[in-house]
């Protein structure tokens, strides 16, 4: 029998559809169709018959193909239900993998509670696999045919809205909150936004509750992983004294136990904990440094006579330490228990690392953690335009005495100032990245926390630190410009006088007014001479498009006849056989020209020489992100992809990162300038294997395996009108061509295509907004 509510919401529907639809919402509602999906082992599992358990995870990654008994798959909302026991039941999710046509999904199903998990979920219409995860871990455990009910949407949506009012209920004072928030999705996105928020919800996709929920899973220790990390650091021949420098000030009693207690509680034990009080007025401050102090030896502090600030009380602290390495933790944040174990793990894989720097999240003041920073390996760009080592920063001490510690004058950036200047001493190779969140910061209000532009004069010193960064290191060459926020920063790479002669390739095959507006808006609007266009026909017929061509090639233009089928690669290498330019701006005909300085901003990065390829920000015509970089390993074919794709226009992104220059594994070629050079060092683009896809993320590839660096510079911008000059991409004789091409990259890249040092490996490969992958590709030494 159906509640009034569903029979409401049931009339609501049937006045909004009408046809197959109407048909379809009332058979789902009323009949439920049932499925029963068969389970068939794919990797890490084998069966078992014994204690009540029939299988066993052999590995990391012990998964299931899920197939109808009916033949085809369920669609729509569903109801699911999947009978699973495991002899250790630690609350870990299970992970349904949906594959469509179009694209991949990971869905988070909640552990099993009484030999169950049950979990409502939106299968696509397209779906044409299914799977399920069970486990992360070798262990046994008993999983049986799954059983699934199709909904209809009304139910659907009194399901997902269950668990939100029972938590409003248990906790009254959420209600005015979520009521604001629920009104606002609706005034703003209506019923189907209501409807998709819960959809998120239901399926842990909100950030807060996937983040407590991923930390139980993946960033907690029991005991046995305590007592296996014990184990590991007795193995390691290399334990460095770690001074862990800590300035206090009027740090409230509580906040201050609390960060003194996390140092204590490190596994691994080499540390000393070096505080200078900078004078605090509040008696409780000593009281507390002194009780410590007592209680371990490892603990040293010494009370400055008069507040000098943050710089002068680091460097205090700094002269208590007698490490080899230096930990900076502010007085009022955490370090995690295995935050110096890793630091320890990375030193005795890395022994020349000069400085080690984290992931990090916050702490709210109930000491709930929210807000992580999944950071990427090391990149000069990023960390121009925001202190990306920040938390948890490790120093060799010796580099750290040699620029002569914190600098006064630079406080509230005192420590991004210190990076800067360790760096110029050191190698990028000596710089290490531990993907994991090993710091805490507090955010409490007035802290930069919770919203960095609380001290507008950290923003003025980083500018400072910068300004003189570049002065040291290219004599003023480089220049600071300012950002909208006081804690992301700019740079202009200086340009050589006279400018060299770009040359500007551009394929194509009936381009008409696409490619007209294209040439058009680079002529109207680039600021940048001198230039040259070297264009390759591919077999145009249209007669508009012939017209304007010969046109330009009475304007000087050349315009290279290729009548061969069709084969990006190939077309331009010969486009850049004929260049006259010592630098080379590879464009597709349906851009357009935002940004007047594009071709500056591009060159400039493109002439240092330790560059390999420049590539700029694309936006679809509606004013949503298209291309930002490429990360490896990502999208549907498990090979490469963009993240922030339709983002729109003027957002930051993750951490700023979508405005921000910074370095990728590769780049778009839709968009894309290197020197003519570094092109003919290694080949150009490969004709043969890659003629339409991938070639520019081979290209990019093996120019970073011969050392060059790509960078991704969003201060030029243009349009990309993709699609609209393109044909069908469904055929049989394409879909096979780009399946060739994709397992080339496979074979070829695959070392590389398992670990972009770009993108960290907590966050989803499957997805392209930076949430957080369920299980993360971080190894477990300990385990292992």
């Amino acid at each position: 029998m159906k509640s009034s509510a569903d029979v409401a919401g049931l009339l609501r529907r049937l006045r909004a559809v009408s046809g197959p639809e109407l048909l379809r919402e009332l058979e789902r509602t009323v009949v439920r169709a049932r499925h029963e999906l068969d389970i068939r082992p794919r990797e890490d599992v084998v069966p078992r018959s014994q204690e009540g358990f029939s299988w066993e995870a052999t590995g990391s990654n012990p998964s299931f193909e899920l197939v109808s008994s009916r033949g085809g798959l369920p669609t729509g909302w569903v109801w699911l239900q999947v009978p699973l026991r495991r002899e250790e039941e630690t609350g870990e999710s299970l992970l349904l993998r949906v594959m469509s046509a179009t694209s991949a999904e990971v869905i988070r199903l909640p552990a099993p509670q009484e030999g169950f998990s049950r979990a409502l979920v939106f299968l696509p219409r397209d779906v044409t696999a299914l799977r399920l995860d069970v486990a992360s871990r070798p262990l046994r455990f008993h999983l049986d045919r799954v059983r699934v009910w199709e909904v209809g949407h009304s139910e659907a949506t009194l399901r997902m809205a269950m668990p939100l009012m029972t938590r409003l209920v248990s906790e009254p004072e959420r209600v005015k909150r979520a009521a604001n928030k629920w009104w606002g999705i609706w005034r703003t996105a209506g019923g189907a936004g209501v409807a998709r928020a819960l959809k998120e919800k239901s399926q842990g996709e909100r950030p807060l509750v996937s983040y407590e929920s991923w930390i139980q899973q993946y960033d907690s220790l029991d005991d046995a992983d305590r007592a296996a990390i014990r184990r590991r650091l007795e193995g390691l021949s290399y334990q460095p004294l770690v001074s862990v420098v800590m300035p206090t000030y009027e740090t409230p009693g509580p906040l201050l136990r609390l960060a003194l207690d996390s140092v204590r509680r490190q596994l691994y034990t080499n540390w000393e904990l070096c505080i200078a009080d900078d004078a605090s007025r509040s008696a409780h401050v000593k009281a507390i440094l002194e009780e410590y102090a007592q209680k371990d030896s490892r603990i040293r502090f010494v009370v400055r006579p008069e507040n000098g600030h943050i710089s002068a009380a680091s460097n205090s602290a700094l002269e208590l330490a007698r490490g080899e390495f230096i930990a900076l933790m502010d007085h009022d944040d955490e370090l995690p228990e295995h935050a110096l174990y890793h630091v320890i793990e990375e030193l005795n894989a890395h022994p020349e690392a000069d400085i080690v720097y984290s992931d990090e999240d916050k702490l709210d003041m109930e000491g709930r953690r929210f807000d992580p920073y999944f950071k990427p390996d090391w990149s000069l760009e990023l960390f121009r335009s925001q202190n990306l080592i920040s938390h948890l920063g490790v120093y060799r001490a010796a580099l750290v005495r040699e620029v002569g510690g914190f600098r006064r004058g630079l406080e509230g950036s005192q420590d991004y100032d210190l990076a800067l200047r360790v760096l110029e001493r050191t190698k990028p190779a000596h710089i290490r990245h531990i993907p994991r969140v090993l710091y805490h910061w507090r955010a409490i209000p007035g802290s930069t926390a919770l919203d960095v532009n609380e001290k507008d004069y950290a923003g003025r010193a980083a500018r400072r630190a910068l300004e003189e960064h570049y002065a040291r290191v290219s004599g003023g060459k480089i220049r600071y410009v300012p950002s909208s926020s006081g804690a992301l920063h700019g740079s202009v790479y200086p340009l050589p006088e006279p400018r060299p002669l770009v040359s500007i390739l551009i394929p194509t095959r009936d381009g008409g007014e696409r490619l007209r507006q294209c040439i058009d808006s680079i002529r109207r609007r680039s600021t940048w001479k001198p230039f040259e266009f070297i264009l390759v026909d591919n077999q145009s017929r249209d007669p508009a498009t012939l017209e304007y061509l010969a046109r330009l090639e009475s304007m000087g233009a050349q315009v290279i006849s290729y009548d061969a089928s069709f084969n990006y690669s190939a077309i331009n290498n010969l486009a850049a056989s004929r260049a006259r330019g010592s630098v080379l701006a590879l464009l597709n005909d349906d851009l357009e020209v935002l940004t007047s300085r594009w071709l500056e901003e591009m060159v400039a990065h493109a002439l240092r020489e330790d560059v390999g390829a420049v590539g700029a920000r694309l936006y679809y015509p509606d004013g949503t992100l298209q291309h930002a970089g490429i990360v490896l390993g990502m999208g549907v074919d498990g090979v490469a992809a963009t993240p922030h794709r339709t983002l729109p226009r003027g957002q930051g992104g993750y951490f700023g990162r979508a405005q921000l220059p910074q370095e990728f594994s590769a780049v778009t070629a839709a968009c894309l300038v290197l020197r003519r050079s570094v092109f003919e060092e290694v080949g150009g683009f490969d004709a043969e294997h890659l003629p339409v896809a991938y070639n520019d993320v081979d290209l990019c590839l093996r120019l970073r395996e011969r050392g060059y660096r790509i960078v991704w510079n969003p201060a030029a911008e243009l349009y990309h009108h993709e699609s609209a000059t393109r044909g069908p991409e469904d055929t049989p004789e394409k879909k096979a061509r780009f399946a060739r091409e994709a397992a080339y990259m496979k074979h070829r890249w695959a070392a590389w295509l398992r670990e972009d040092p770009f993108y960290n490996p907590n966050l989803a490969l499957d997805r392209d907004d930076f949430g957080l992958a369920w299980p993360p590709r971080v190894r477990r030494p300990w385990r292992e």
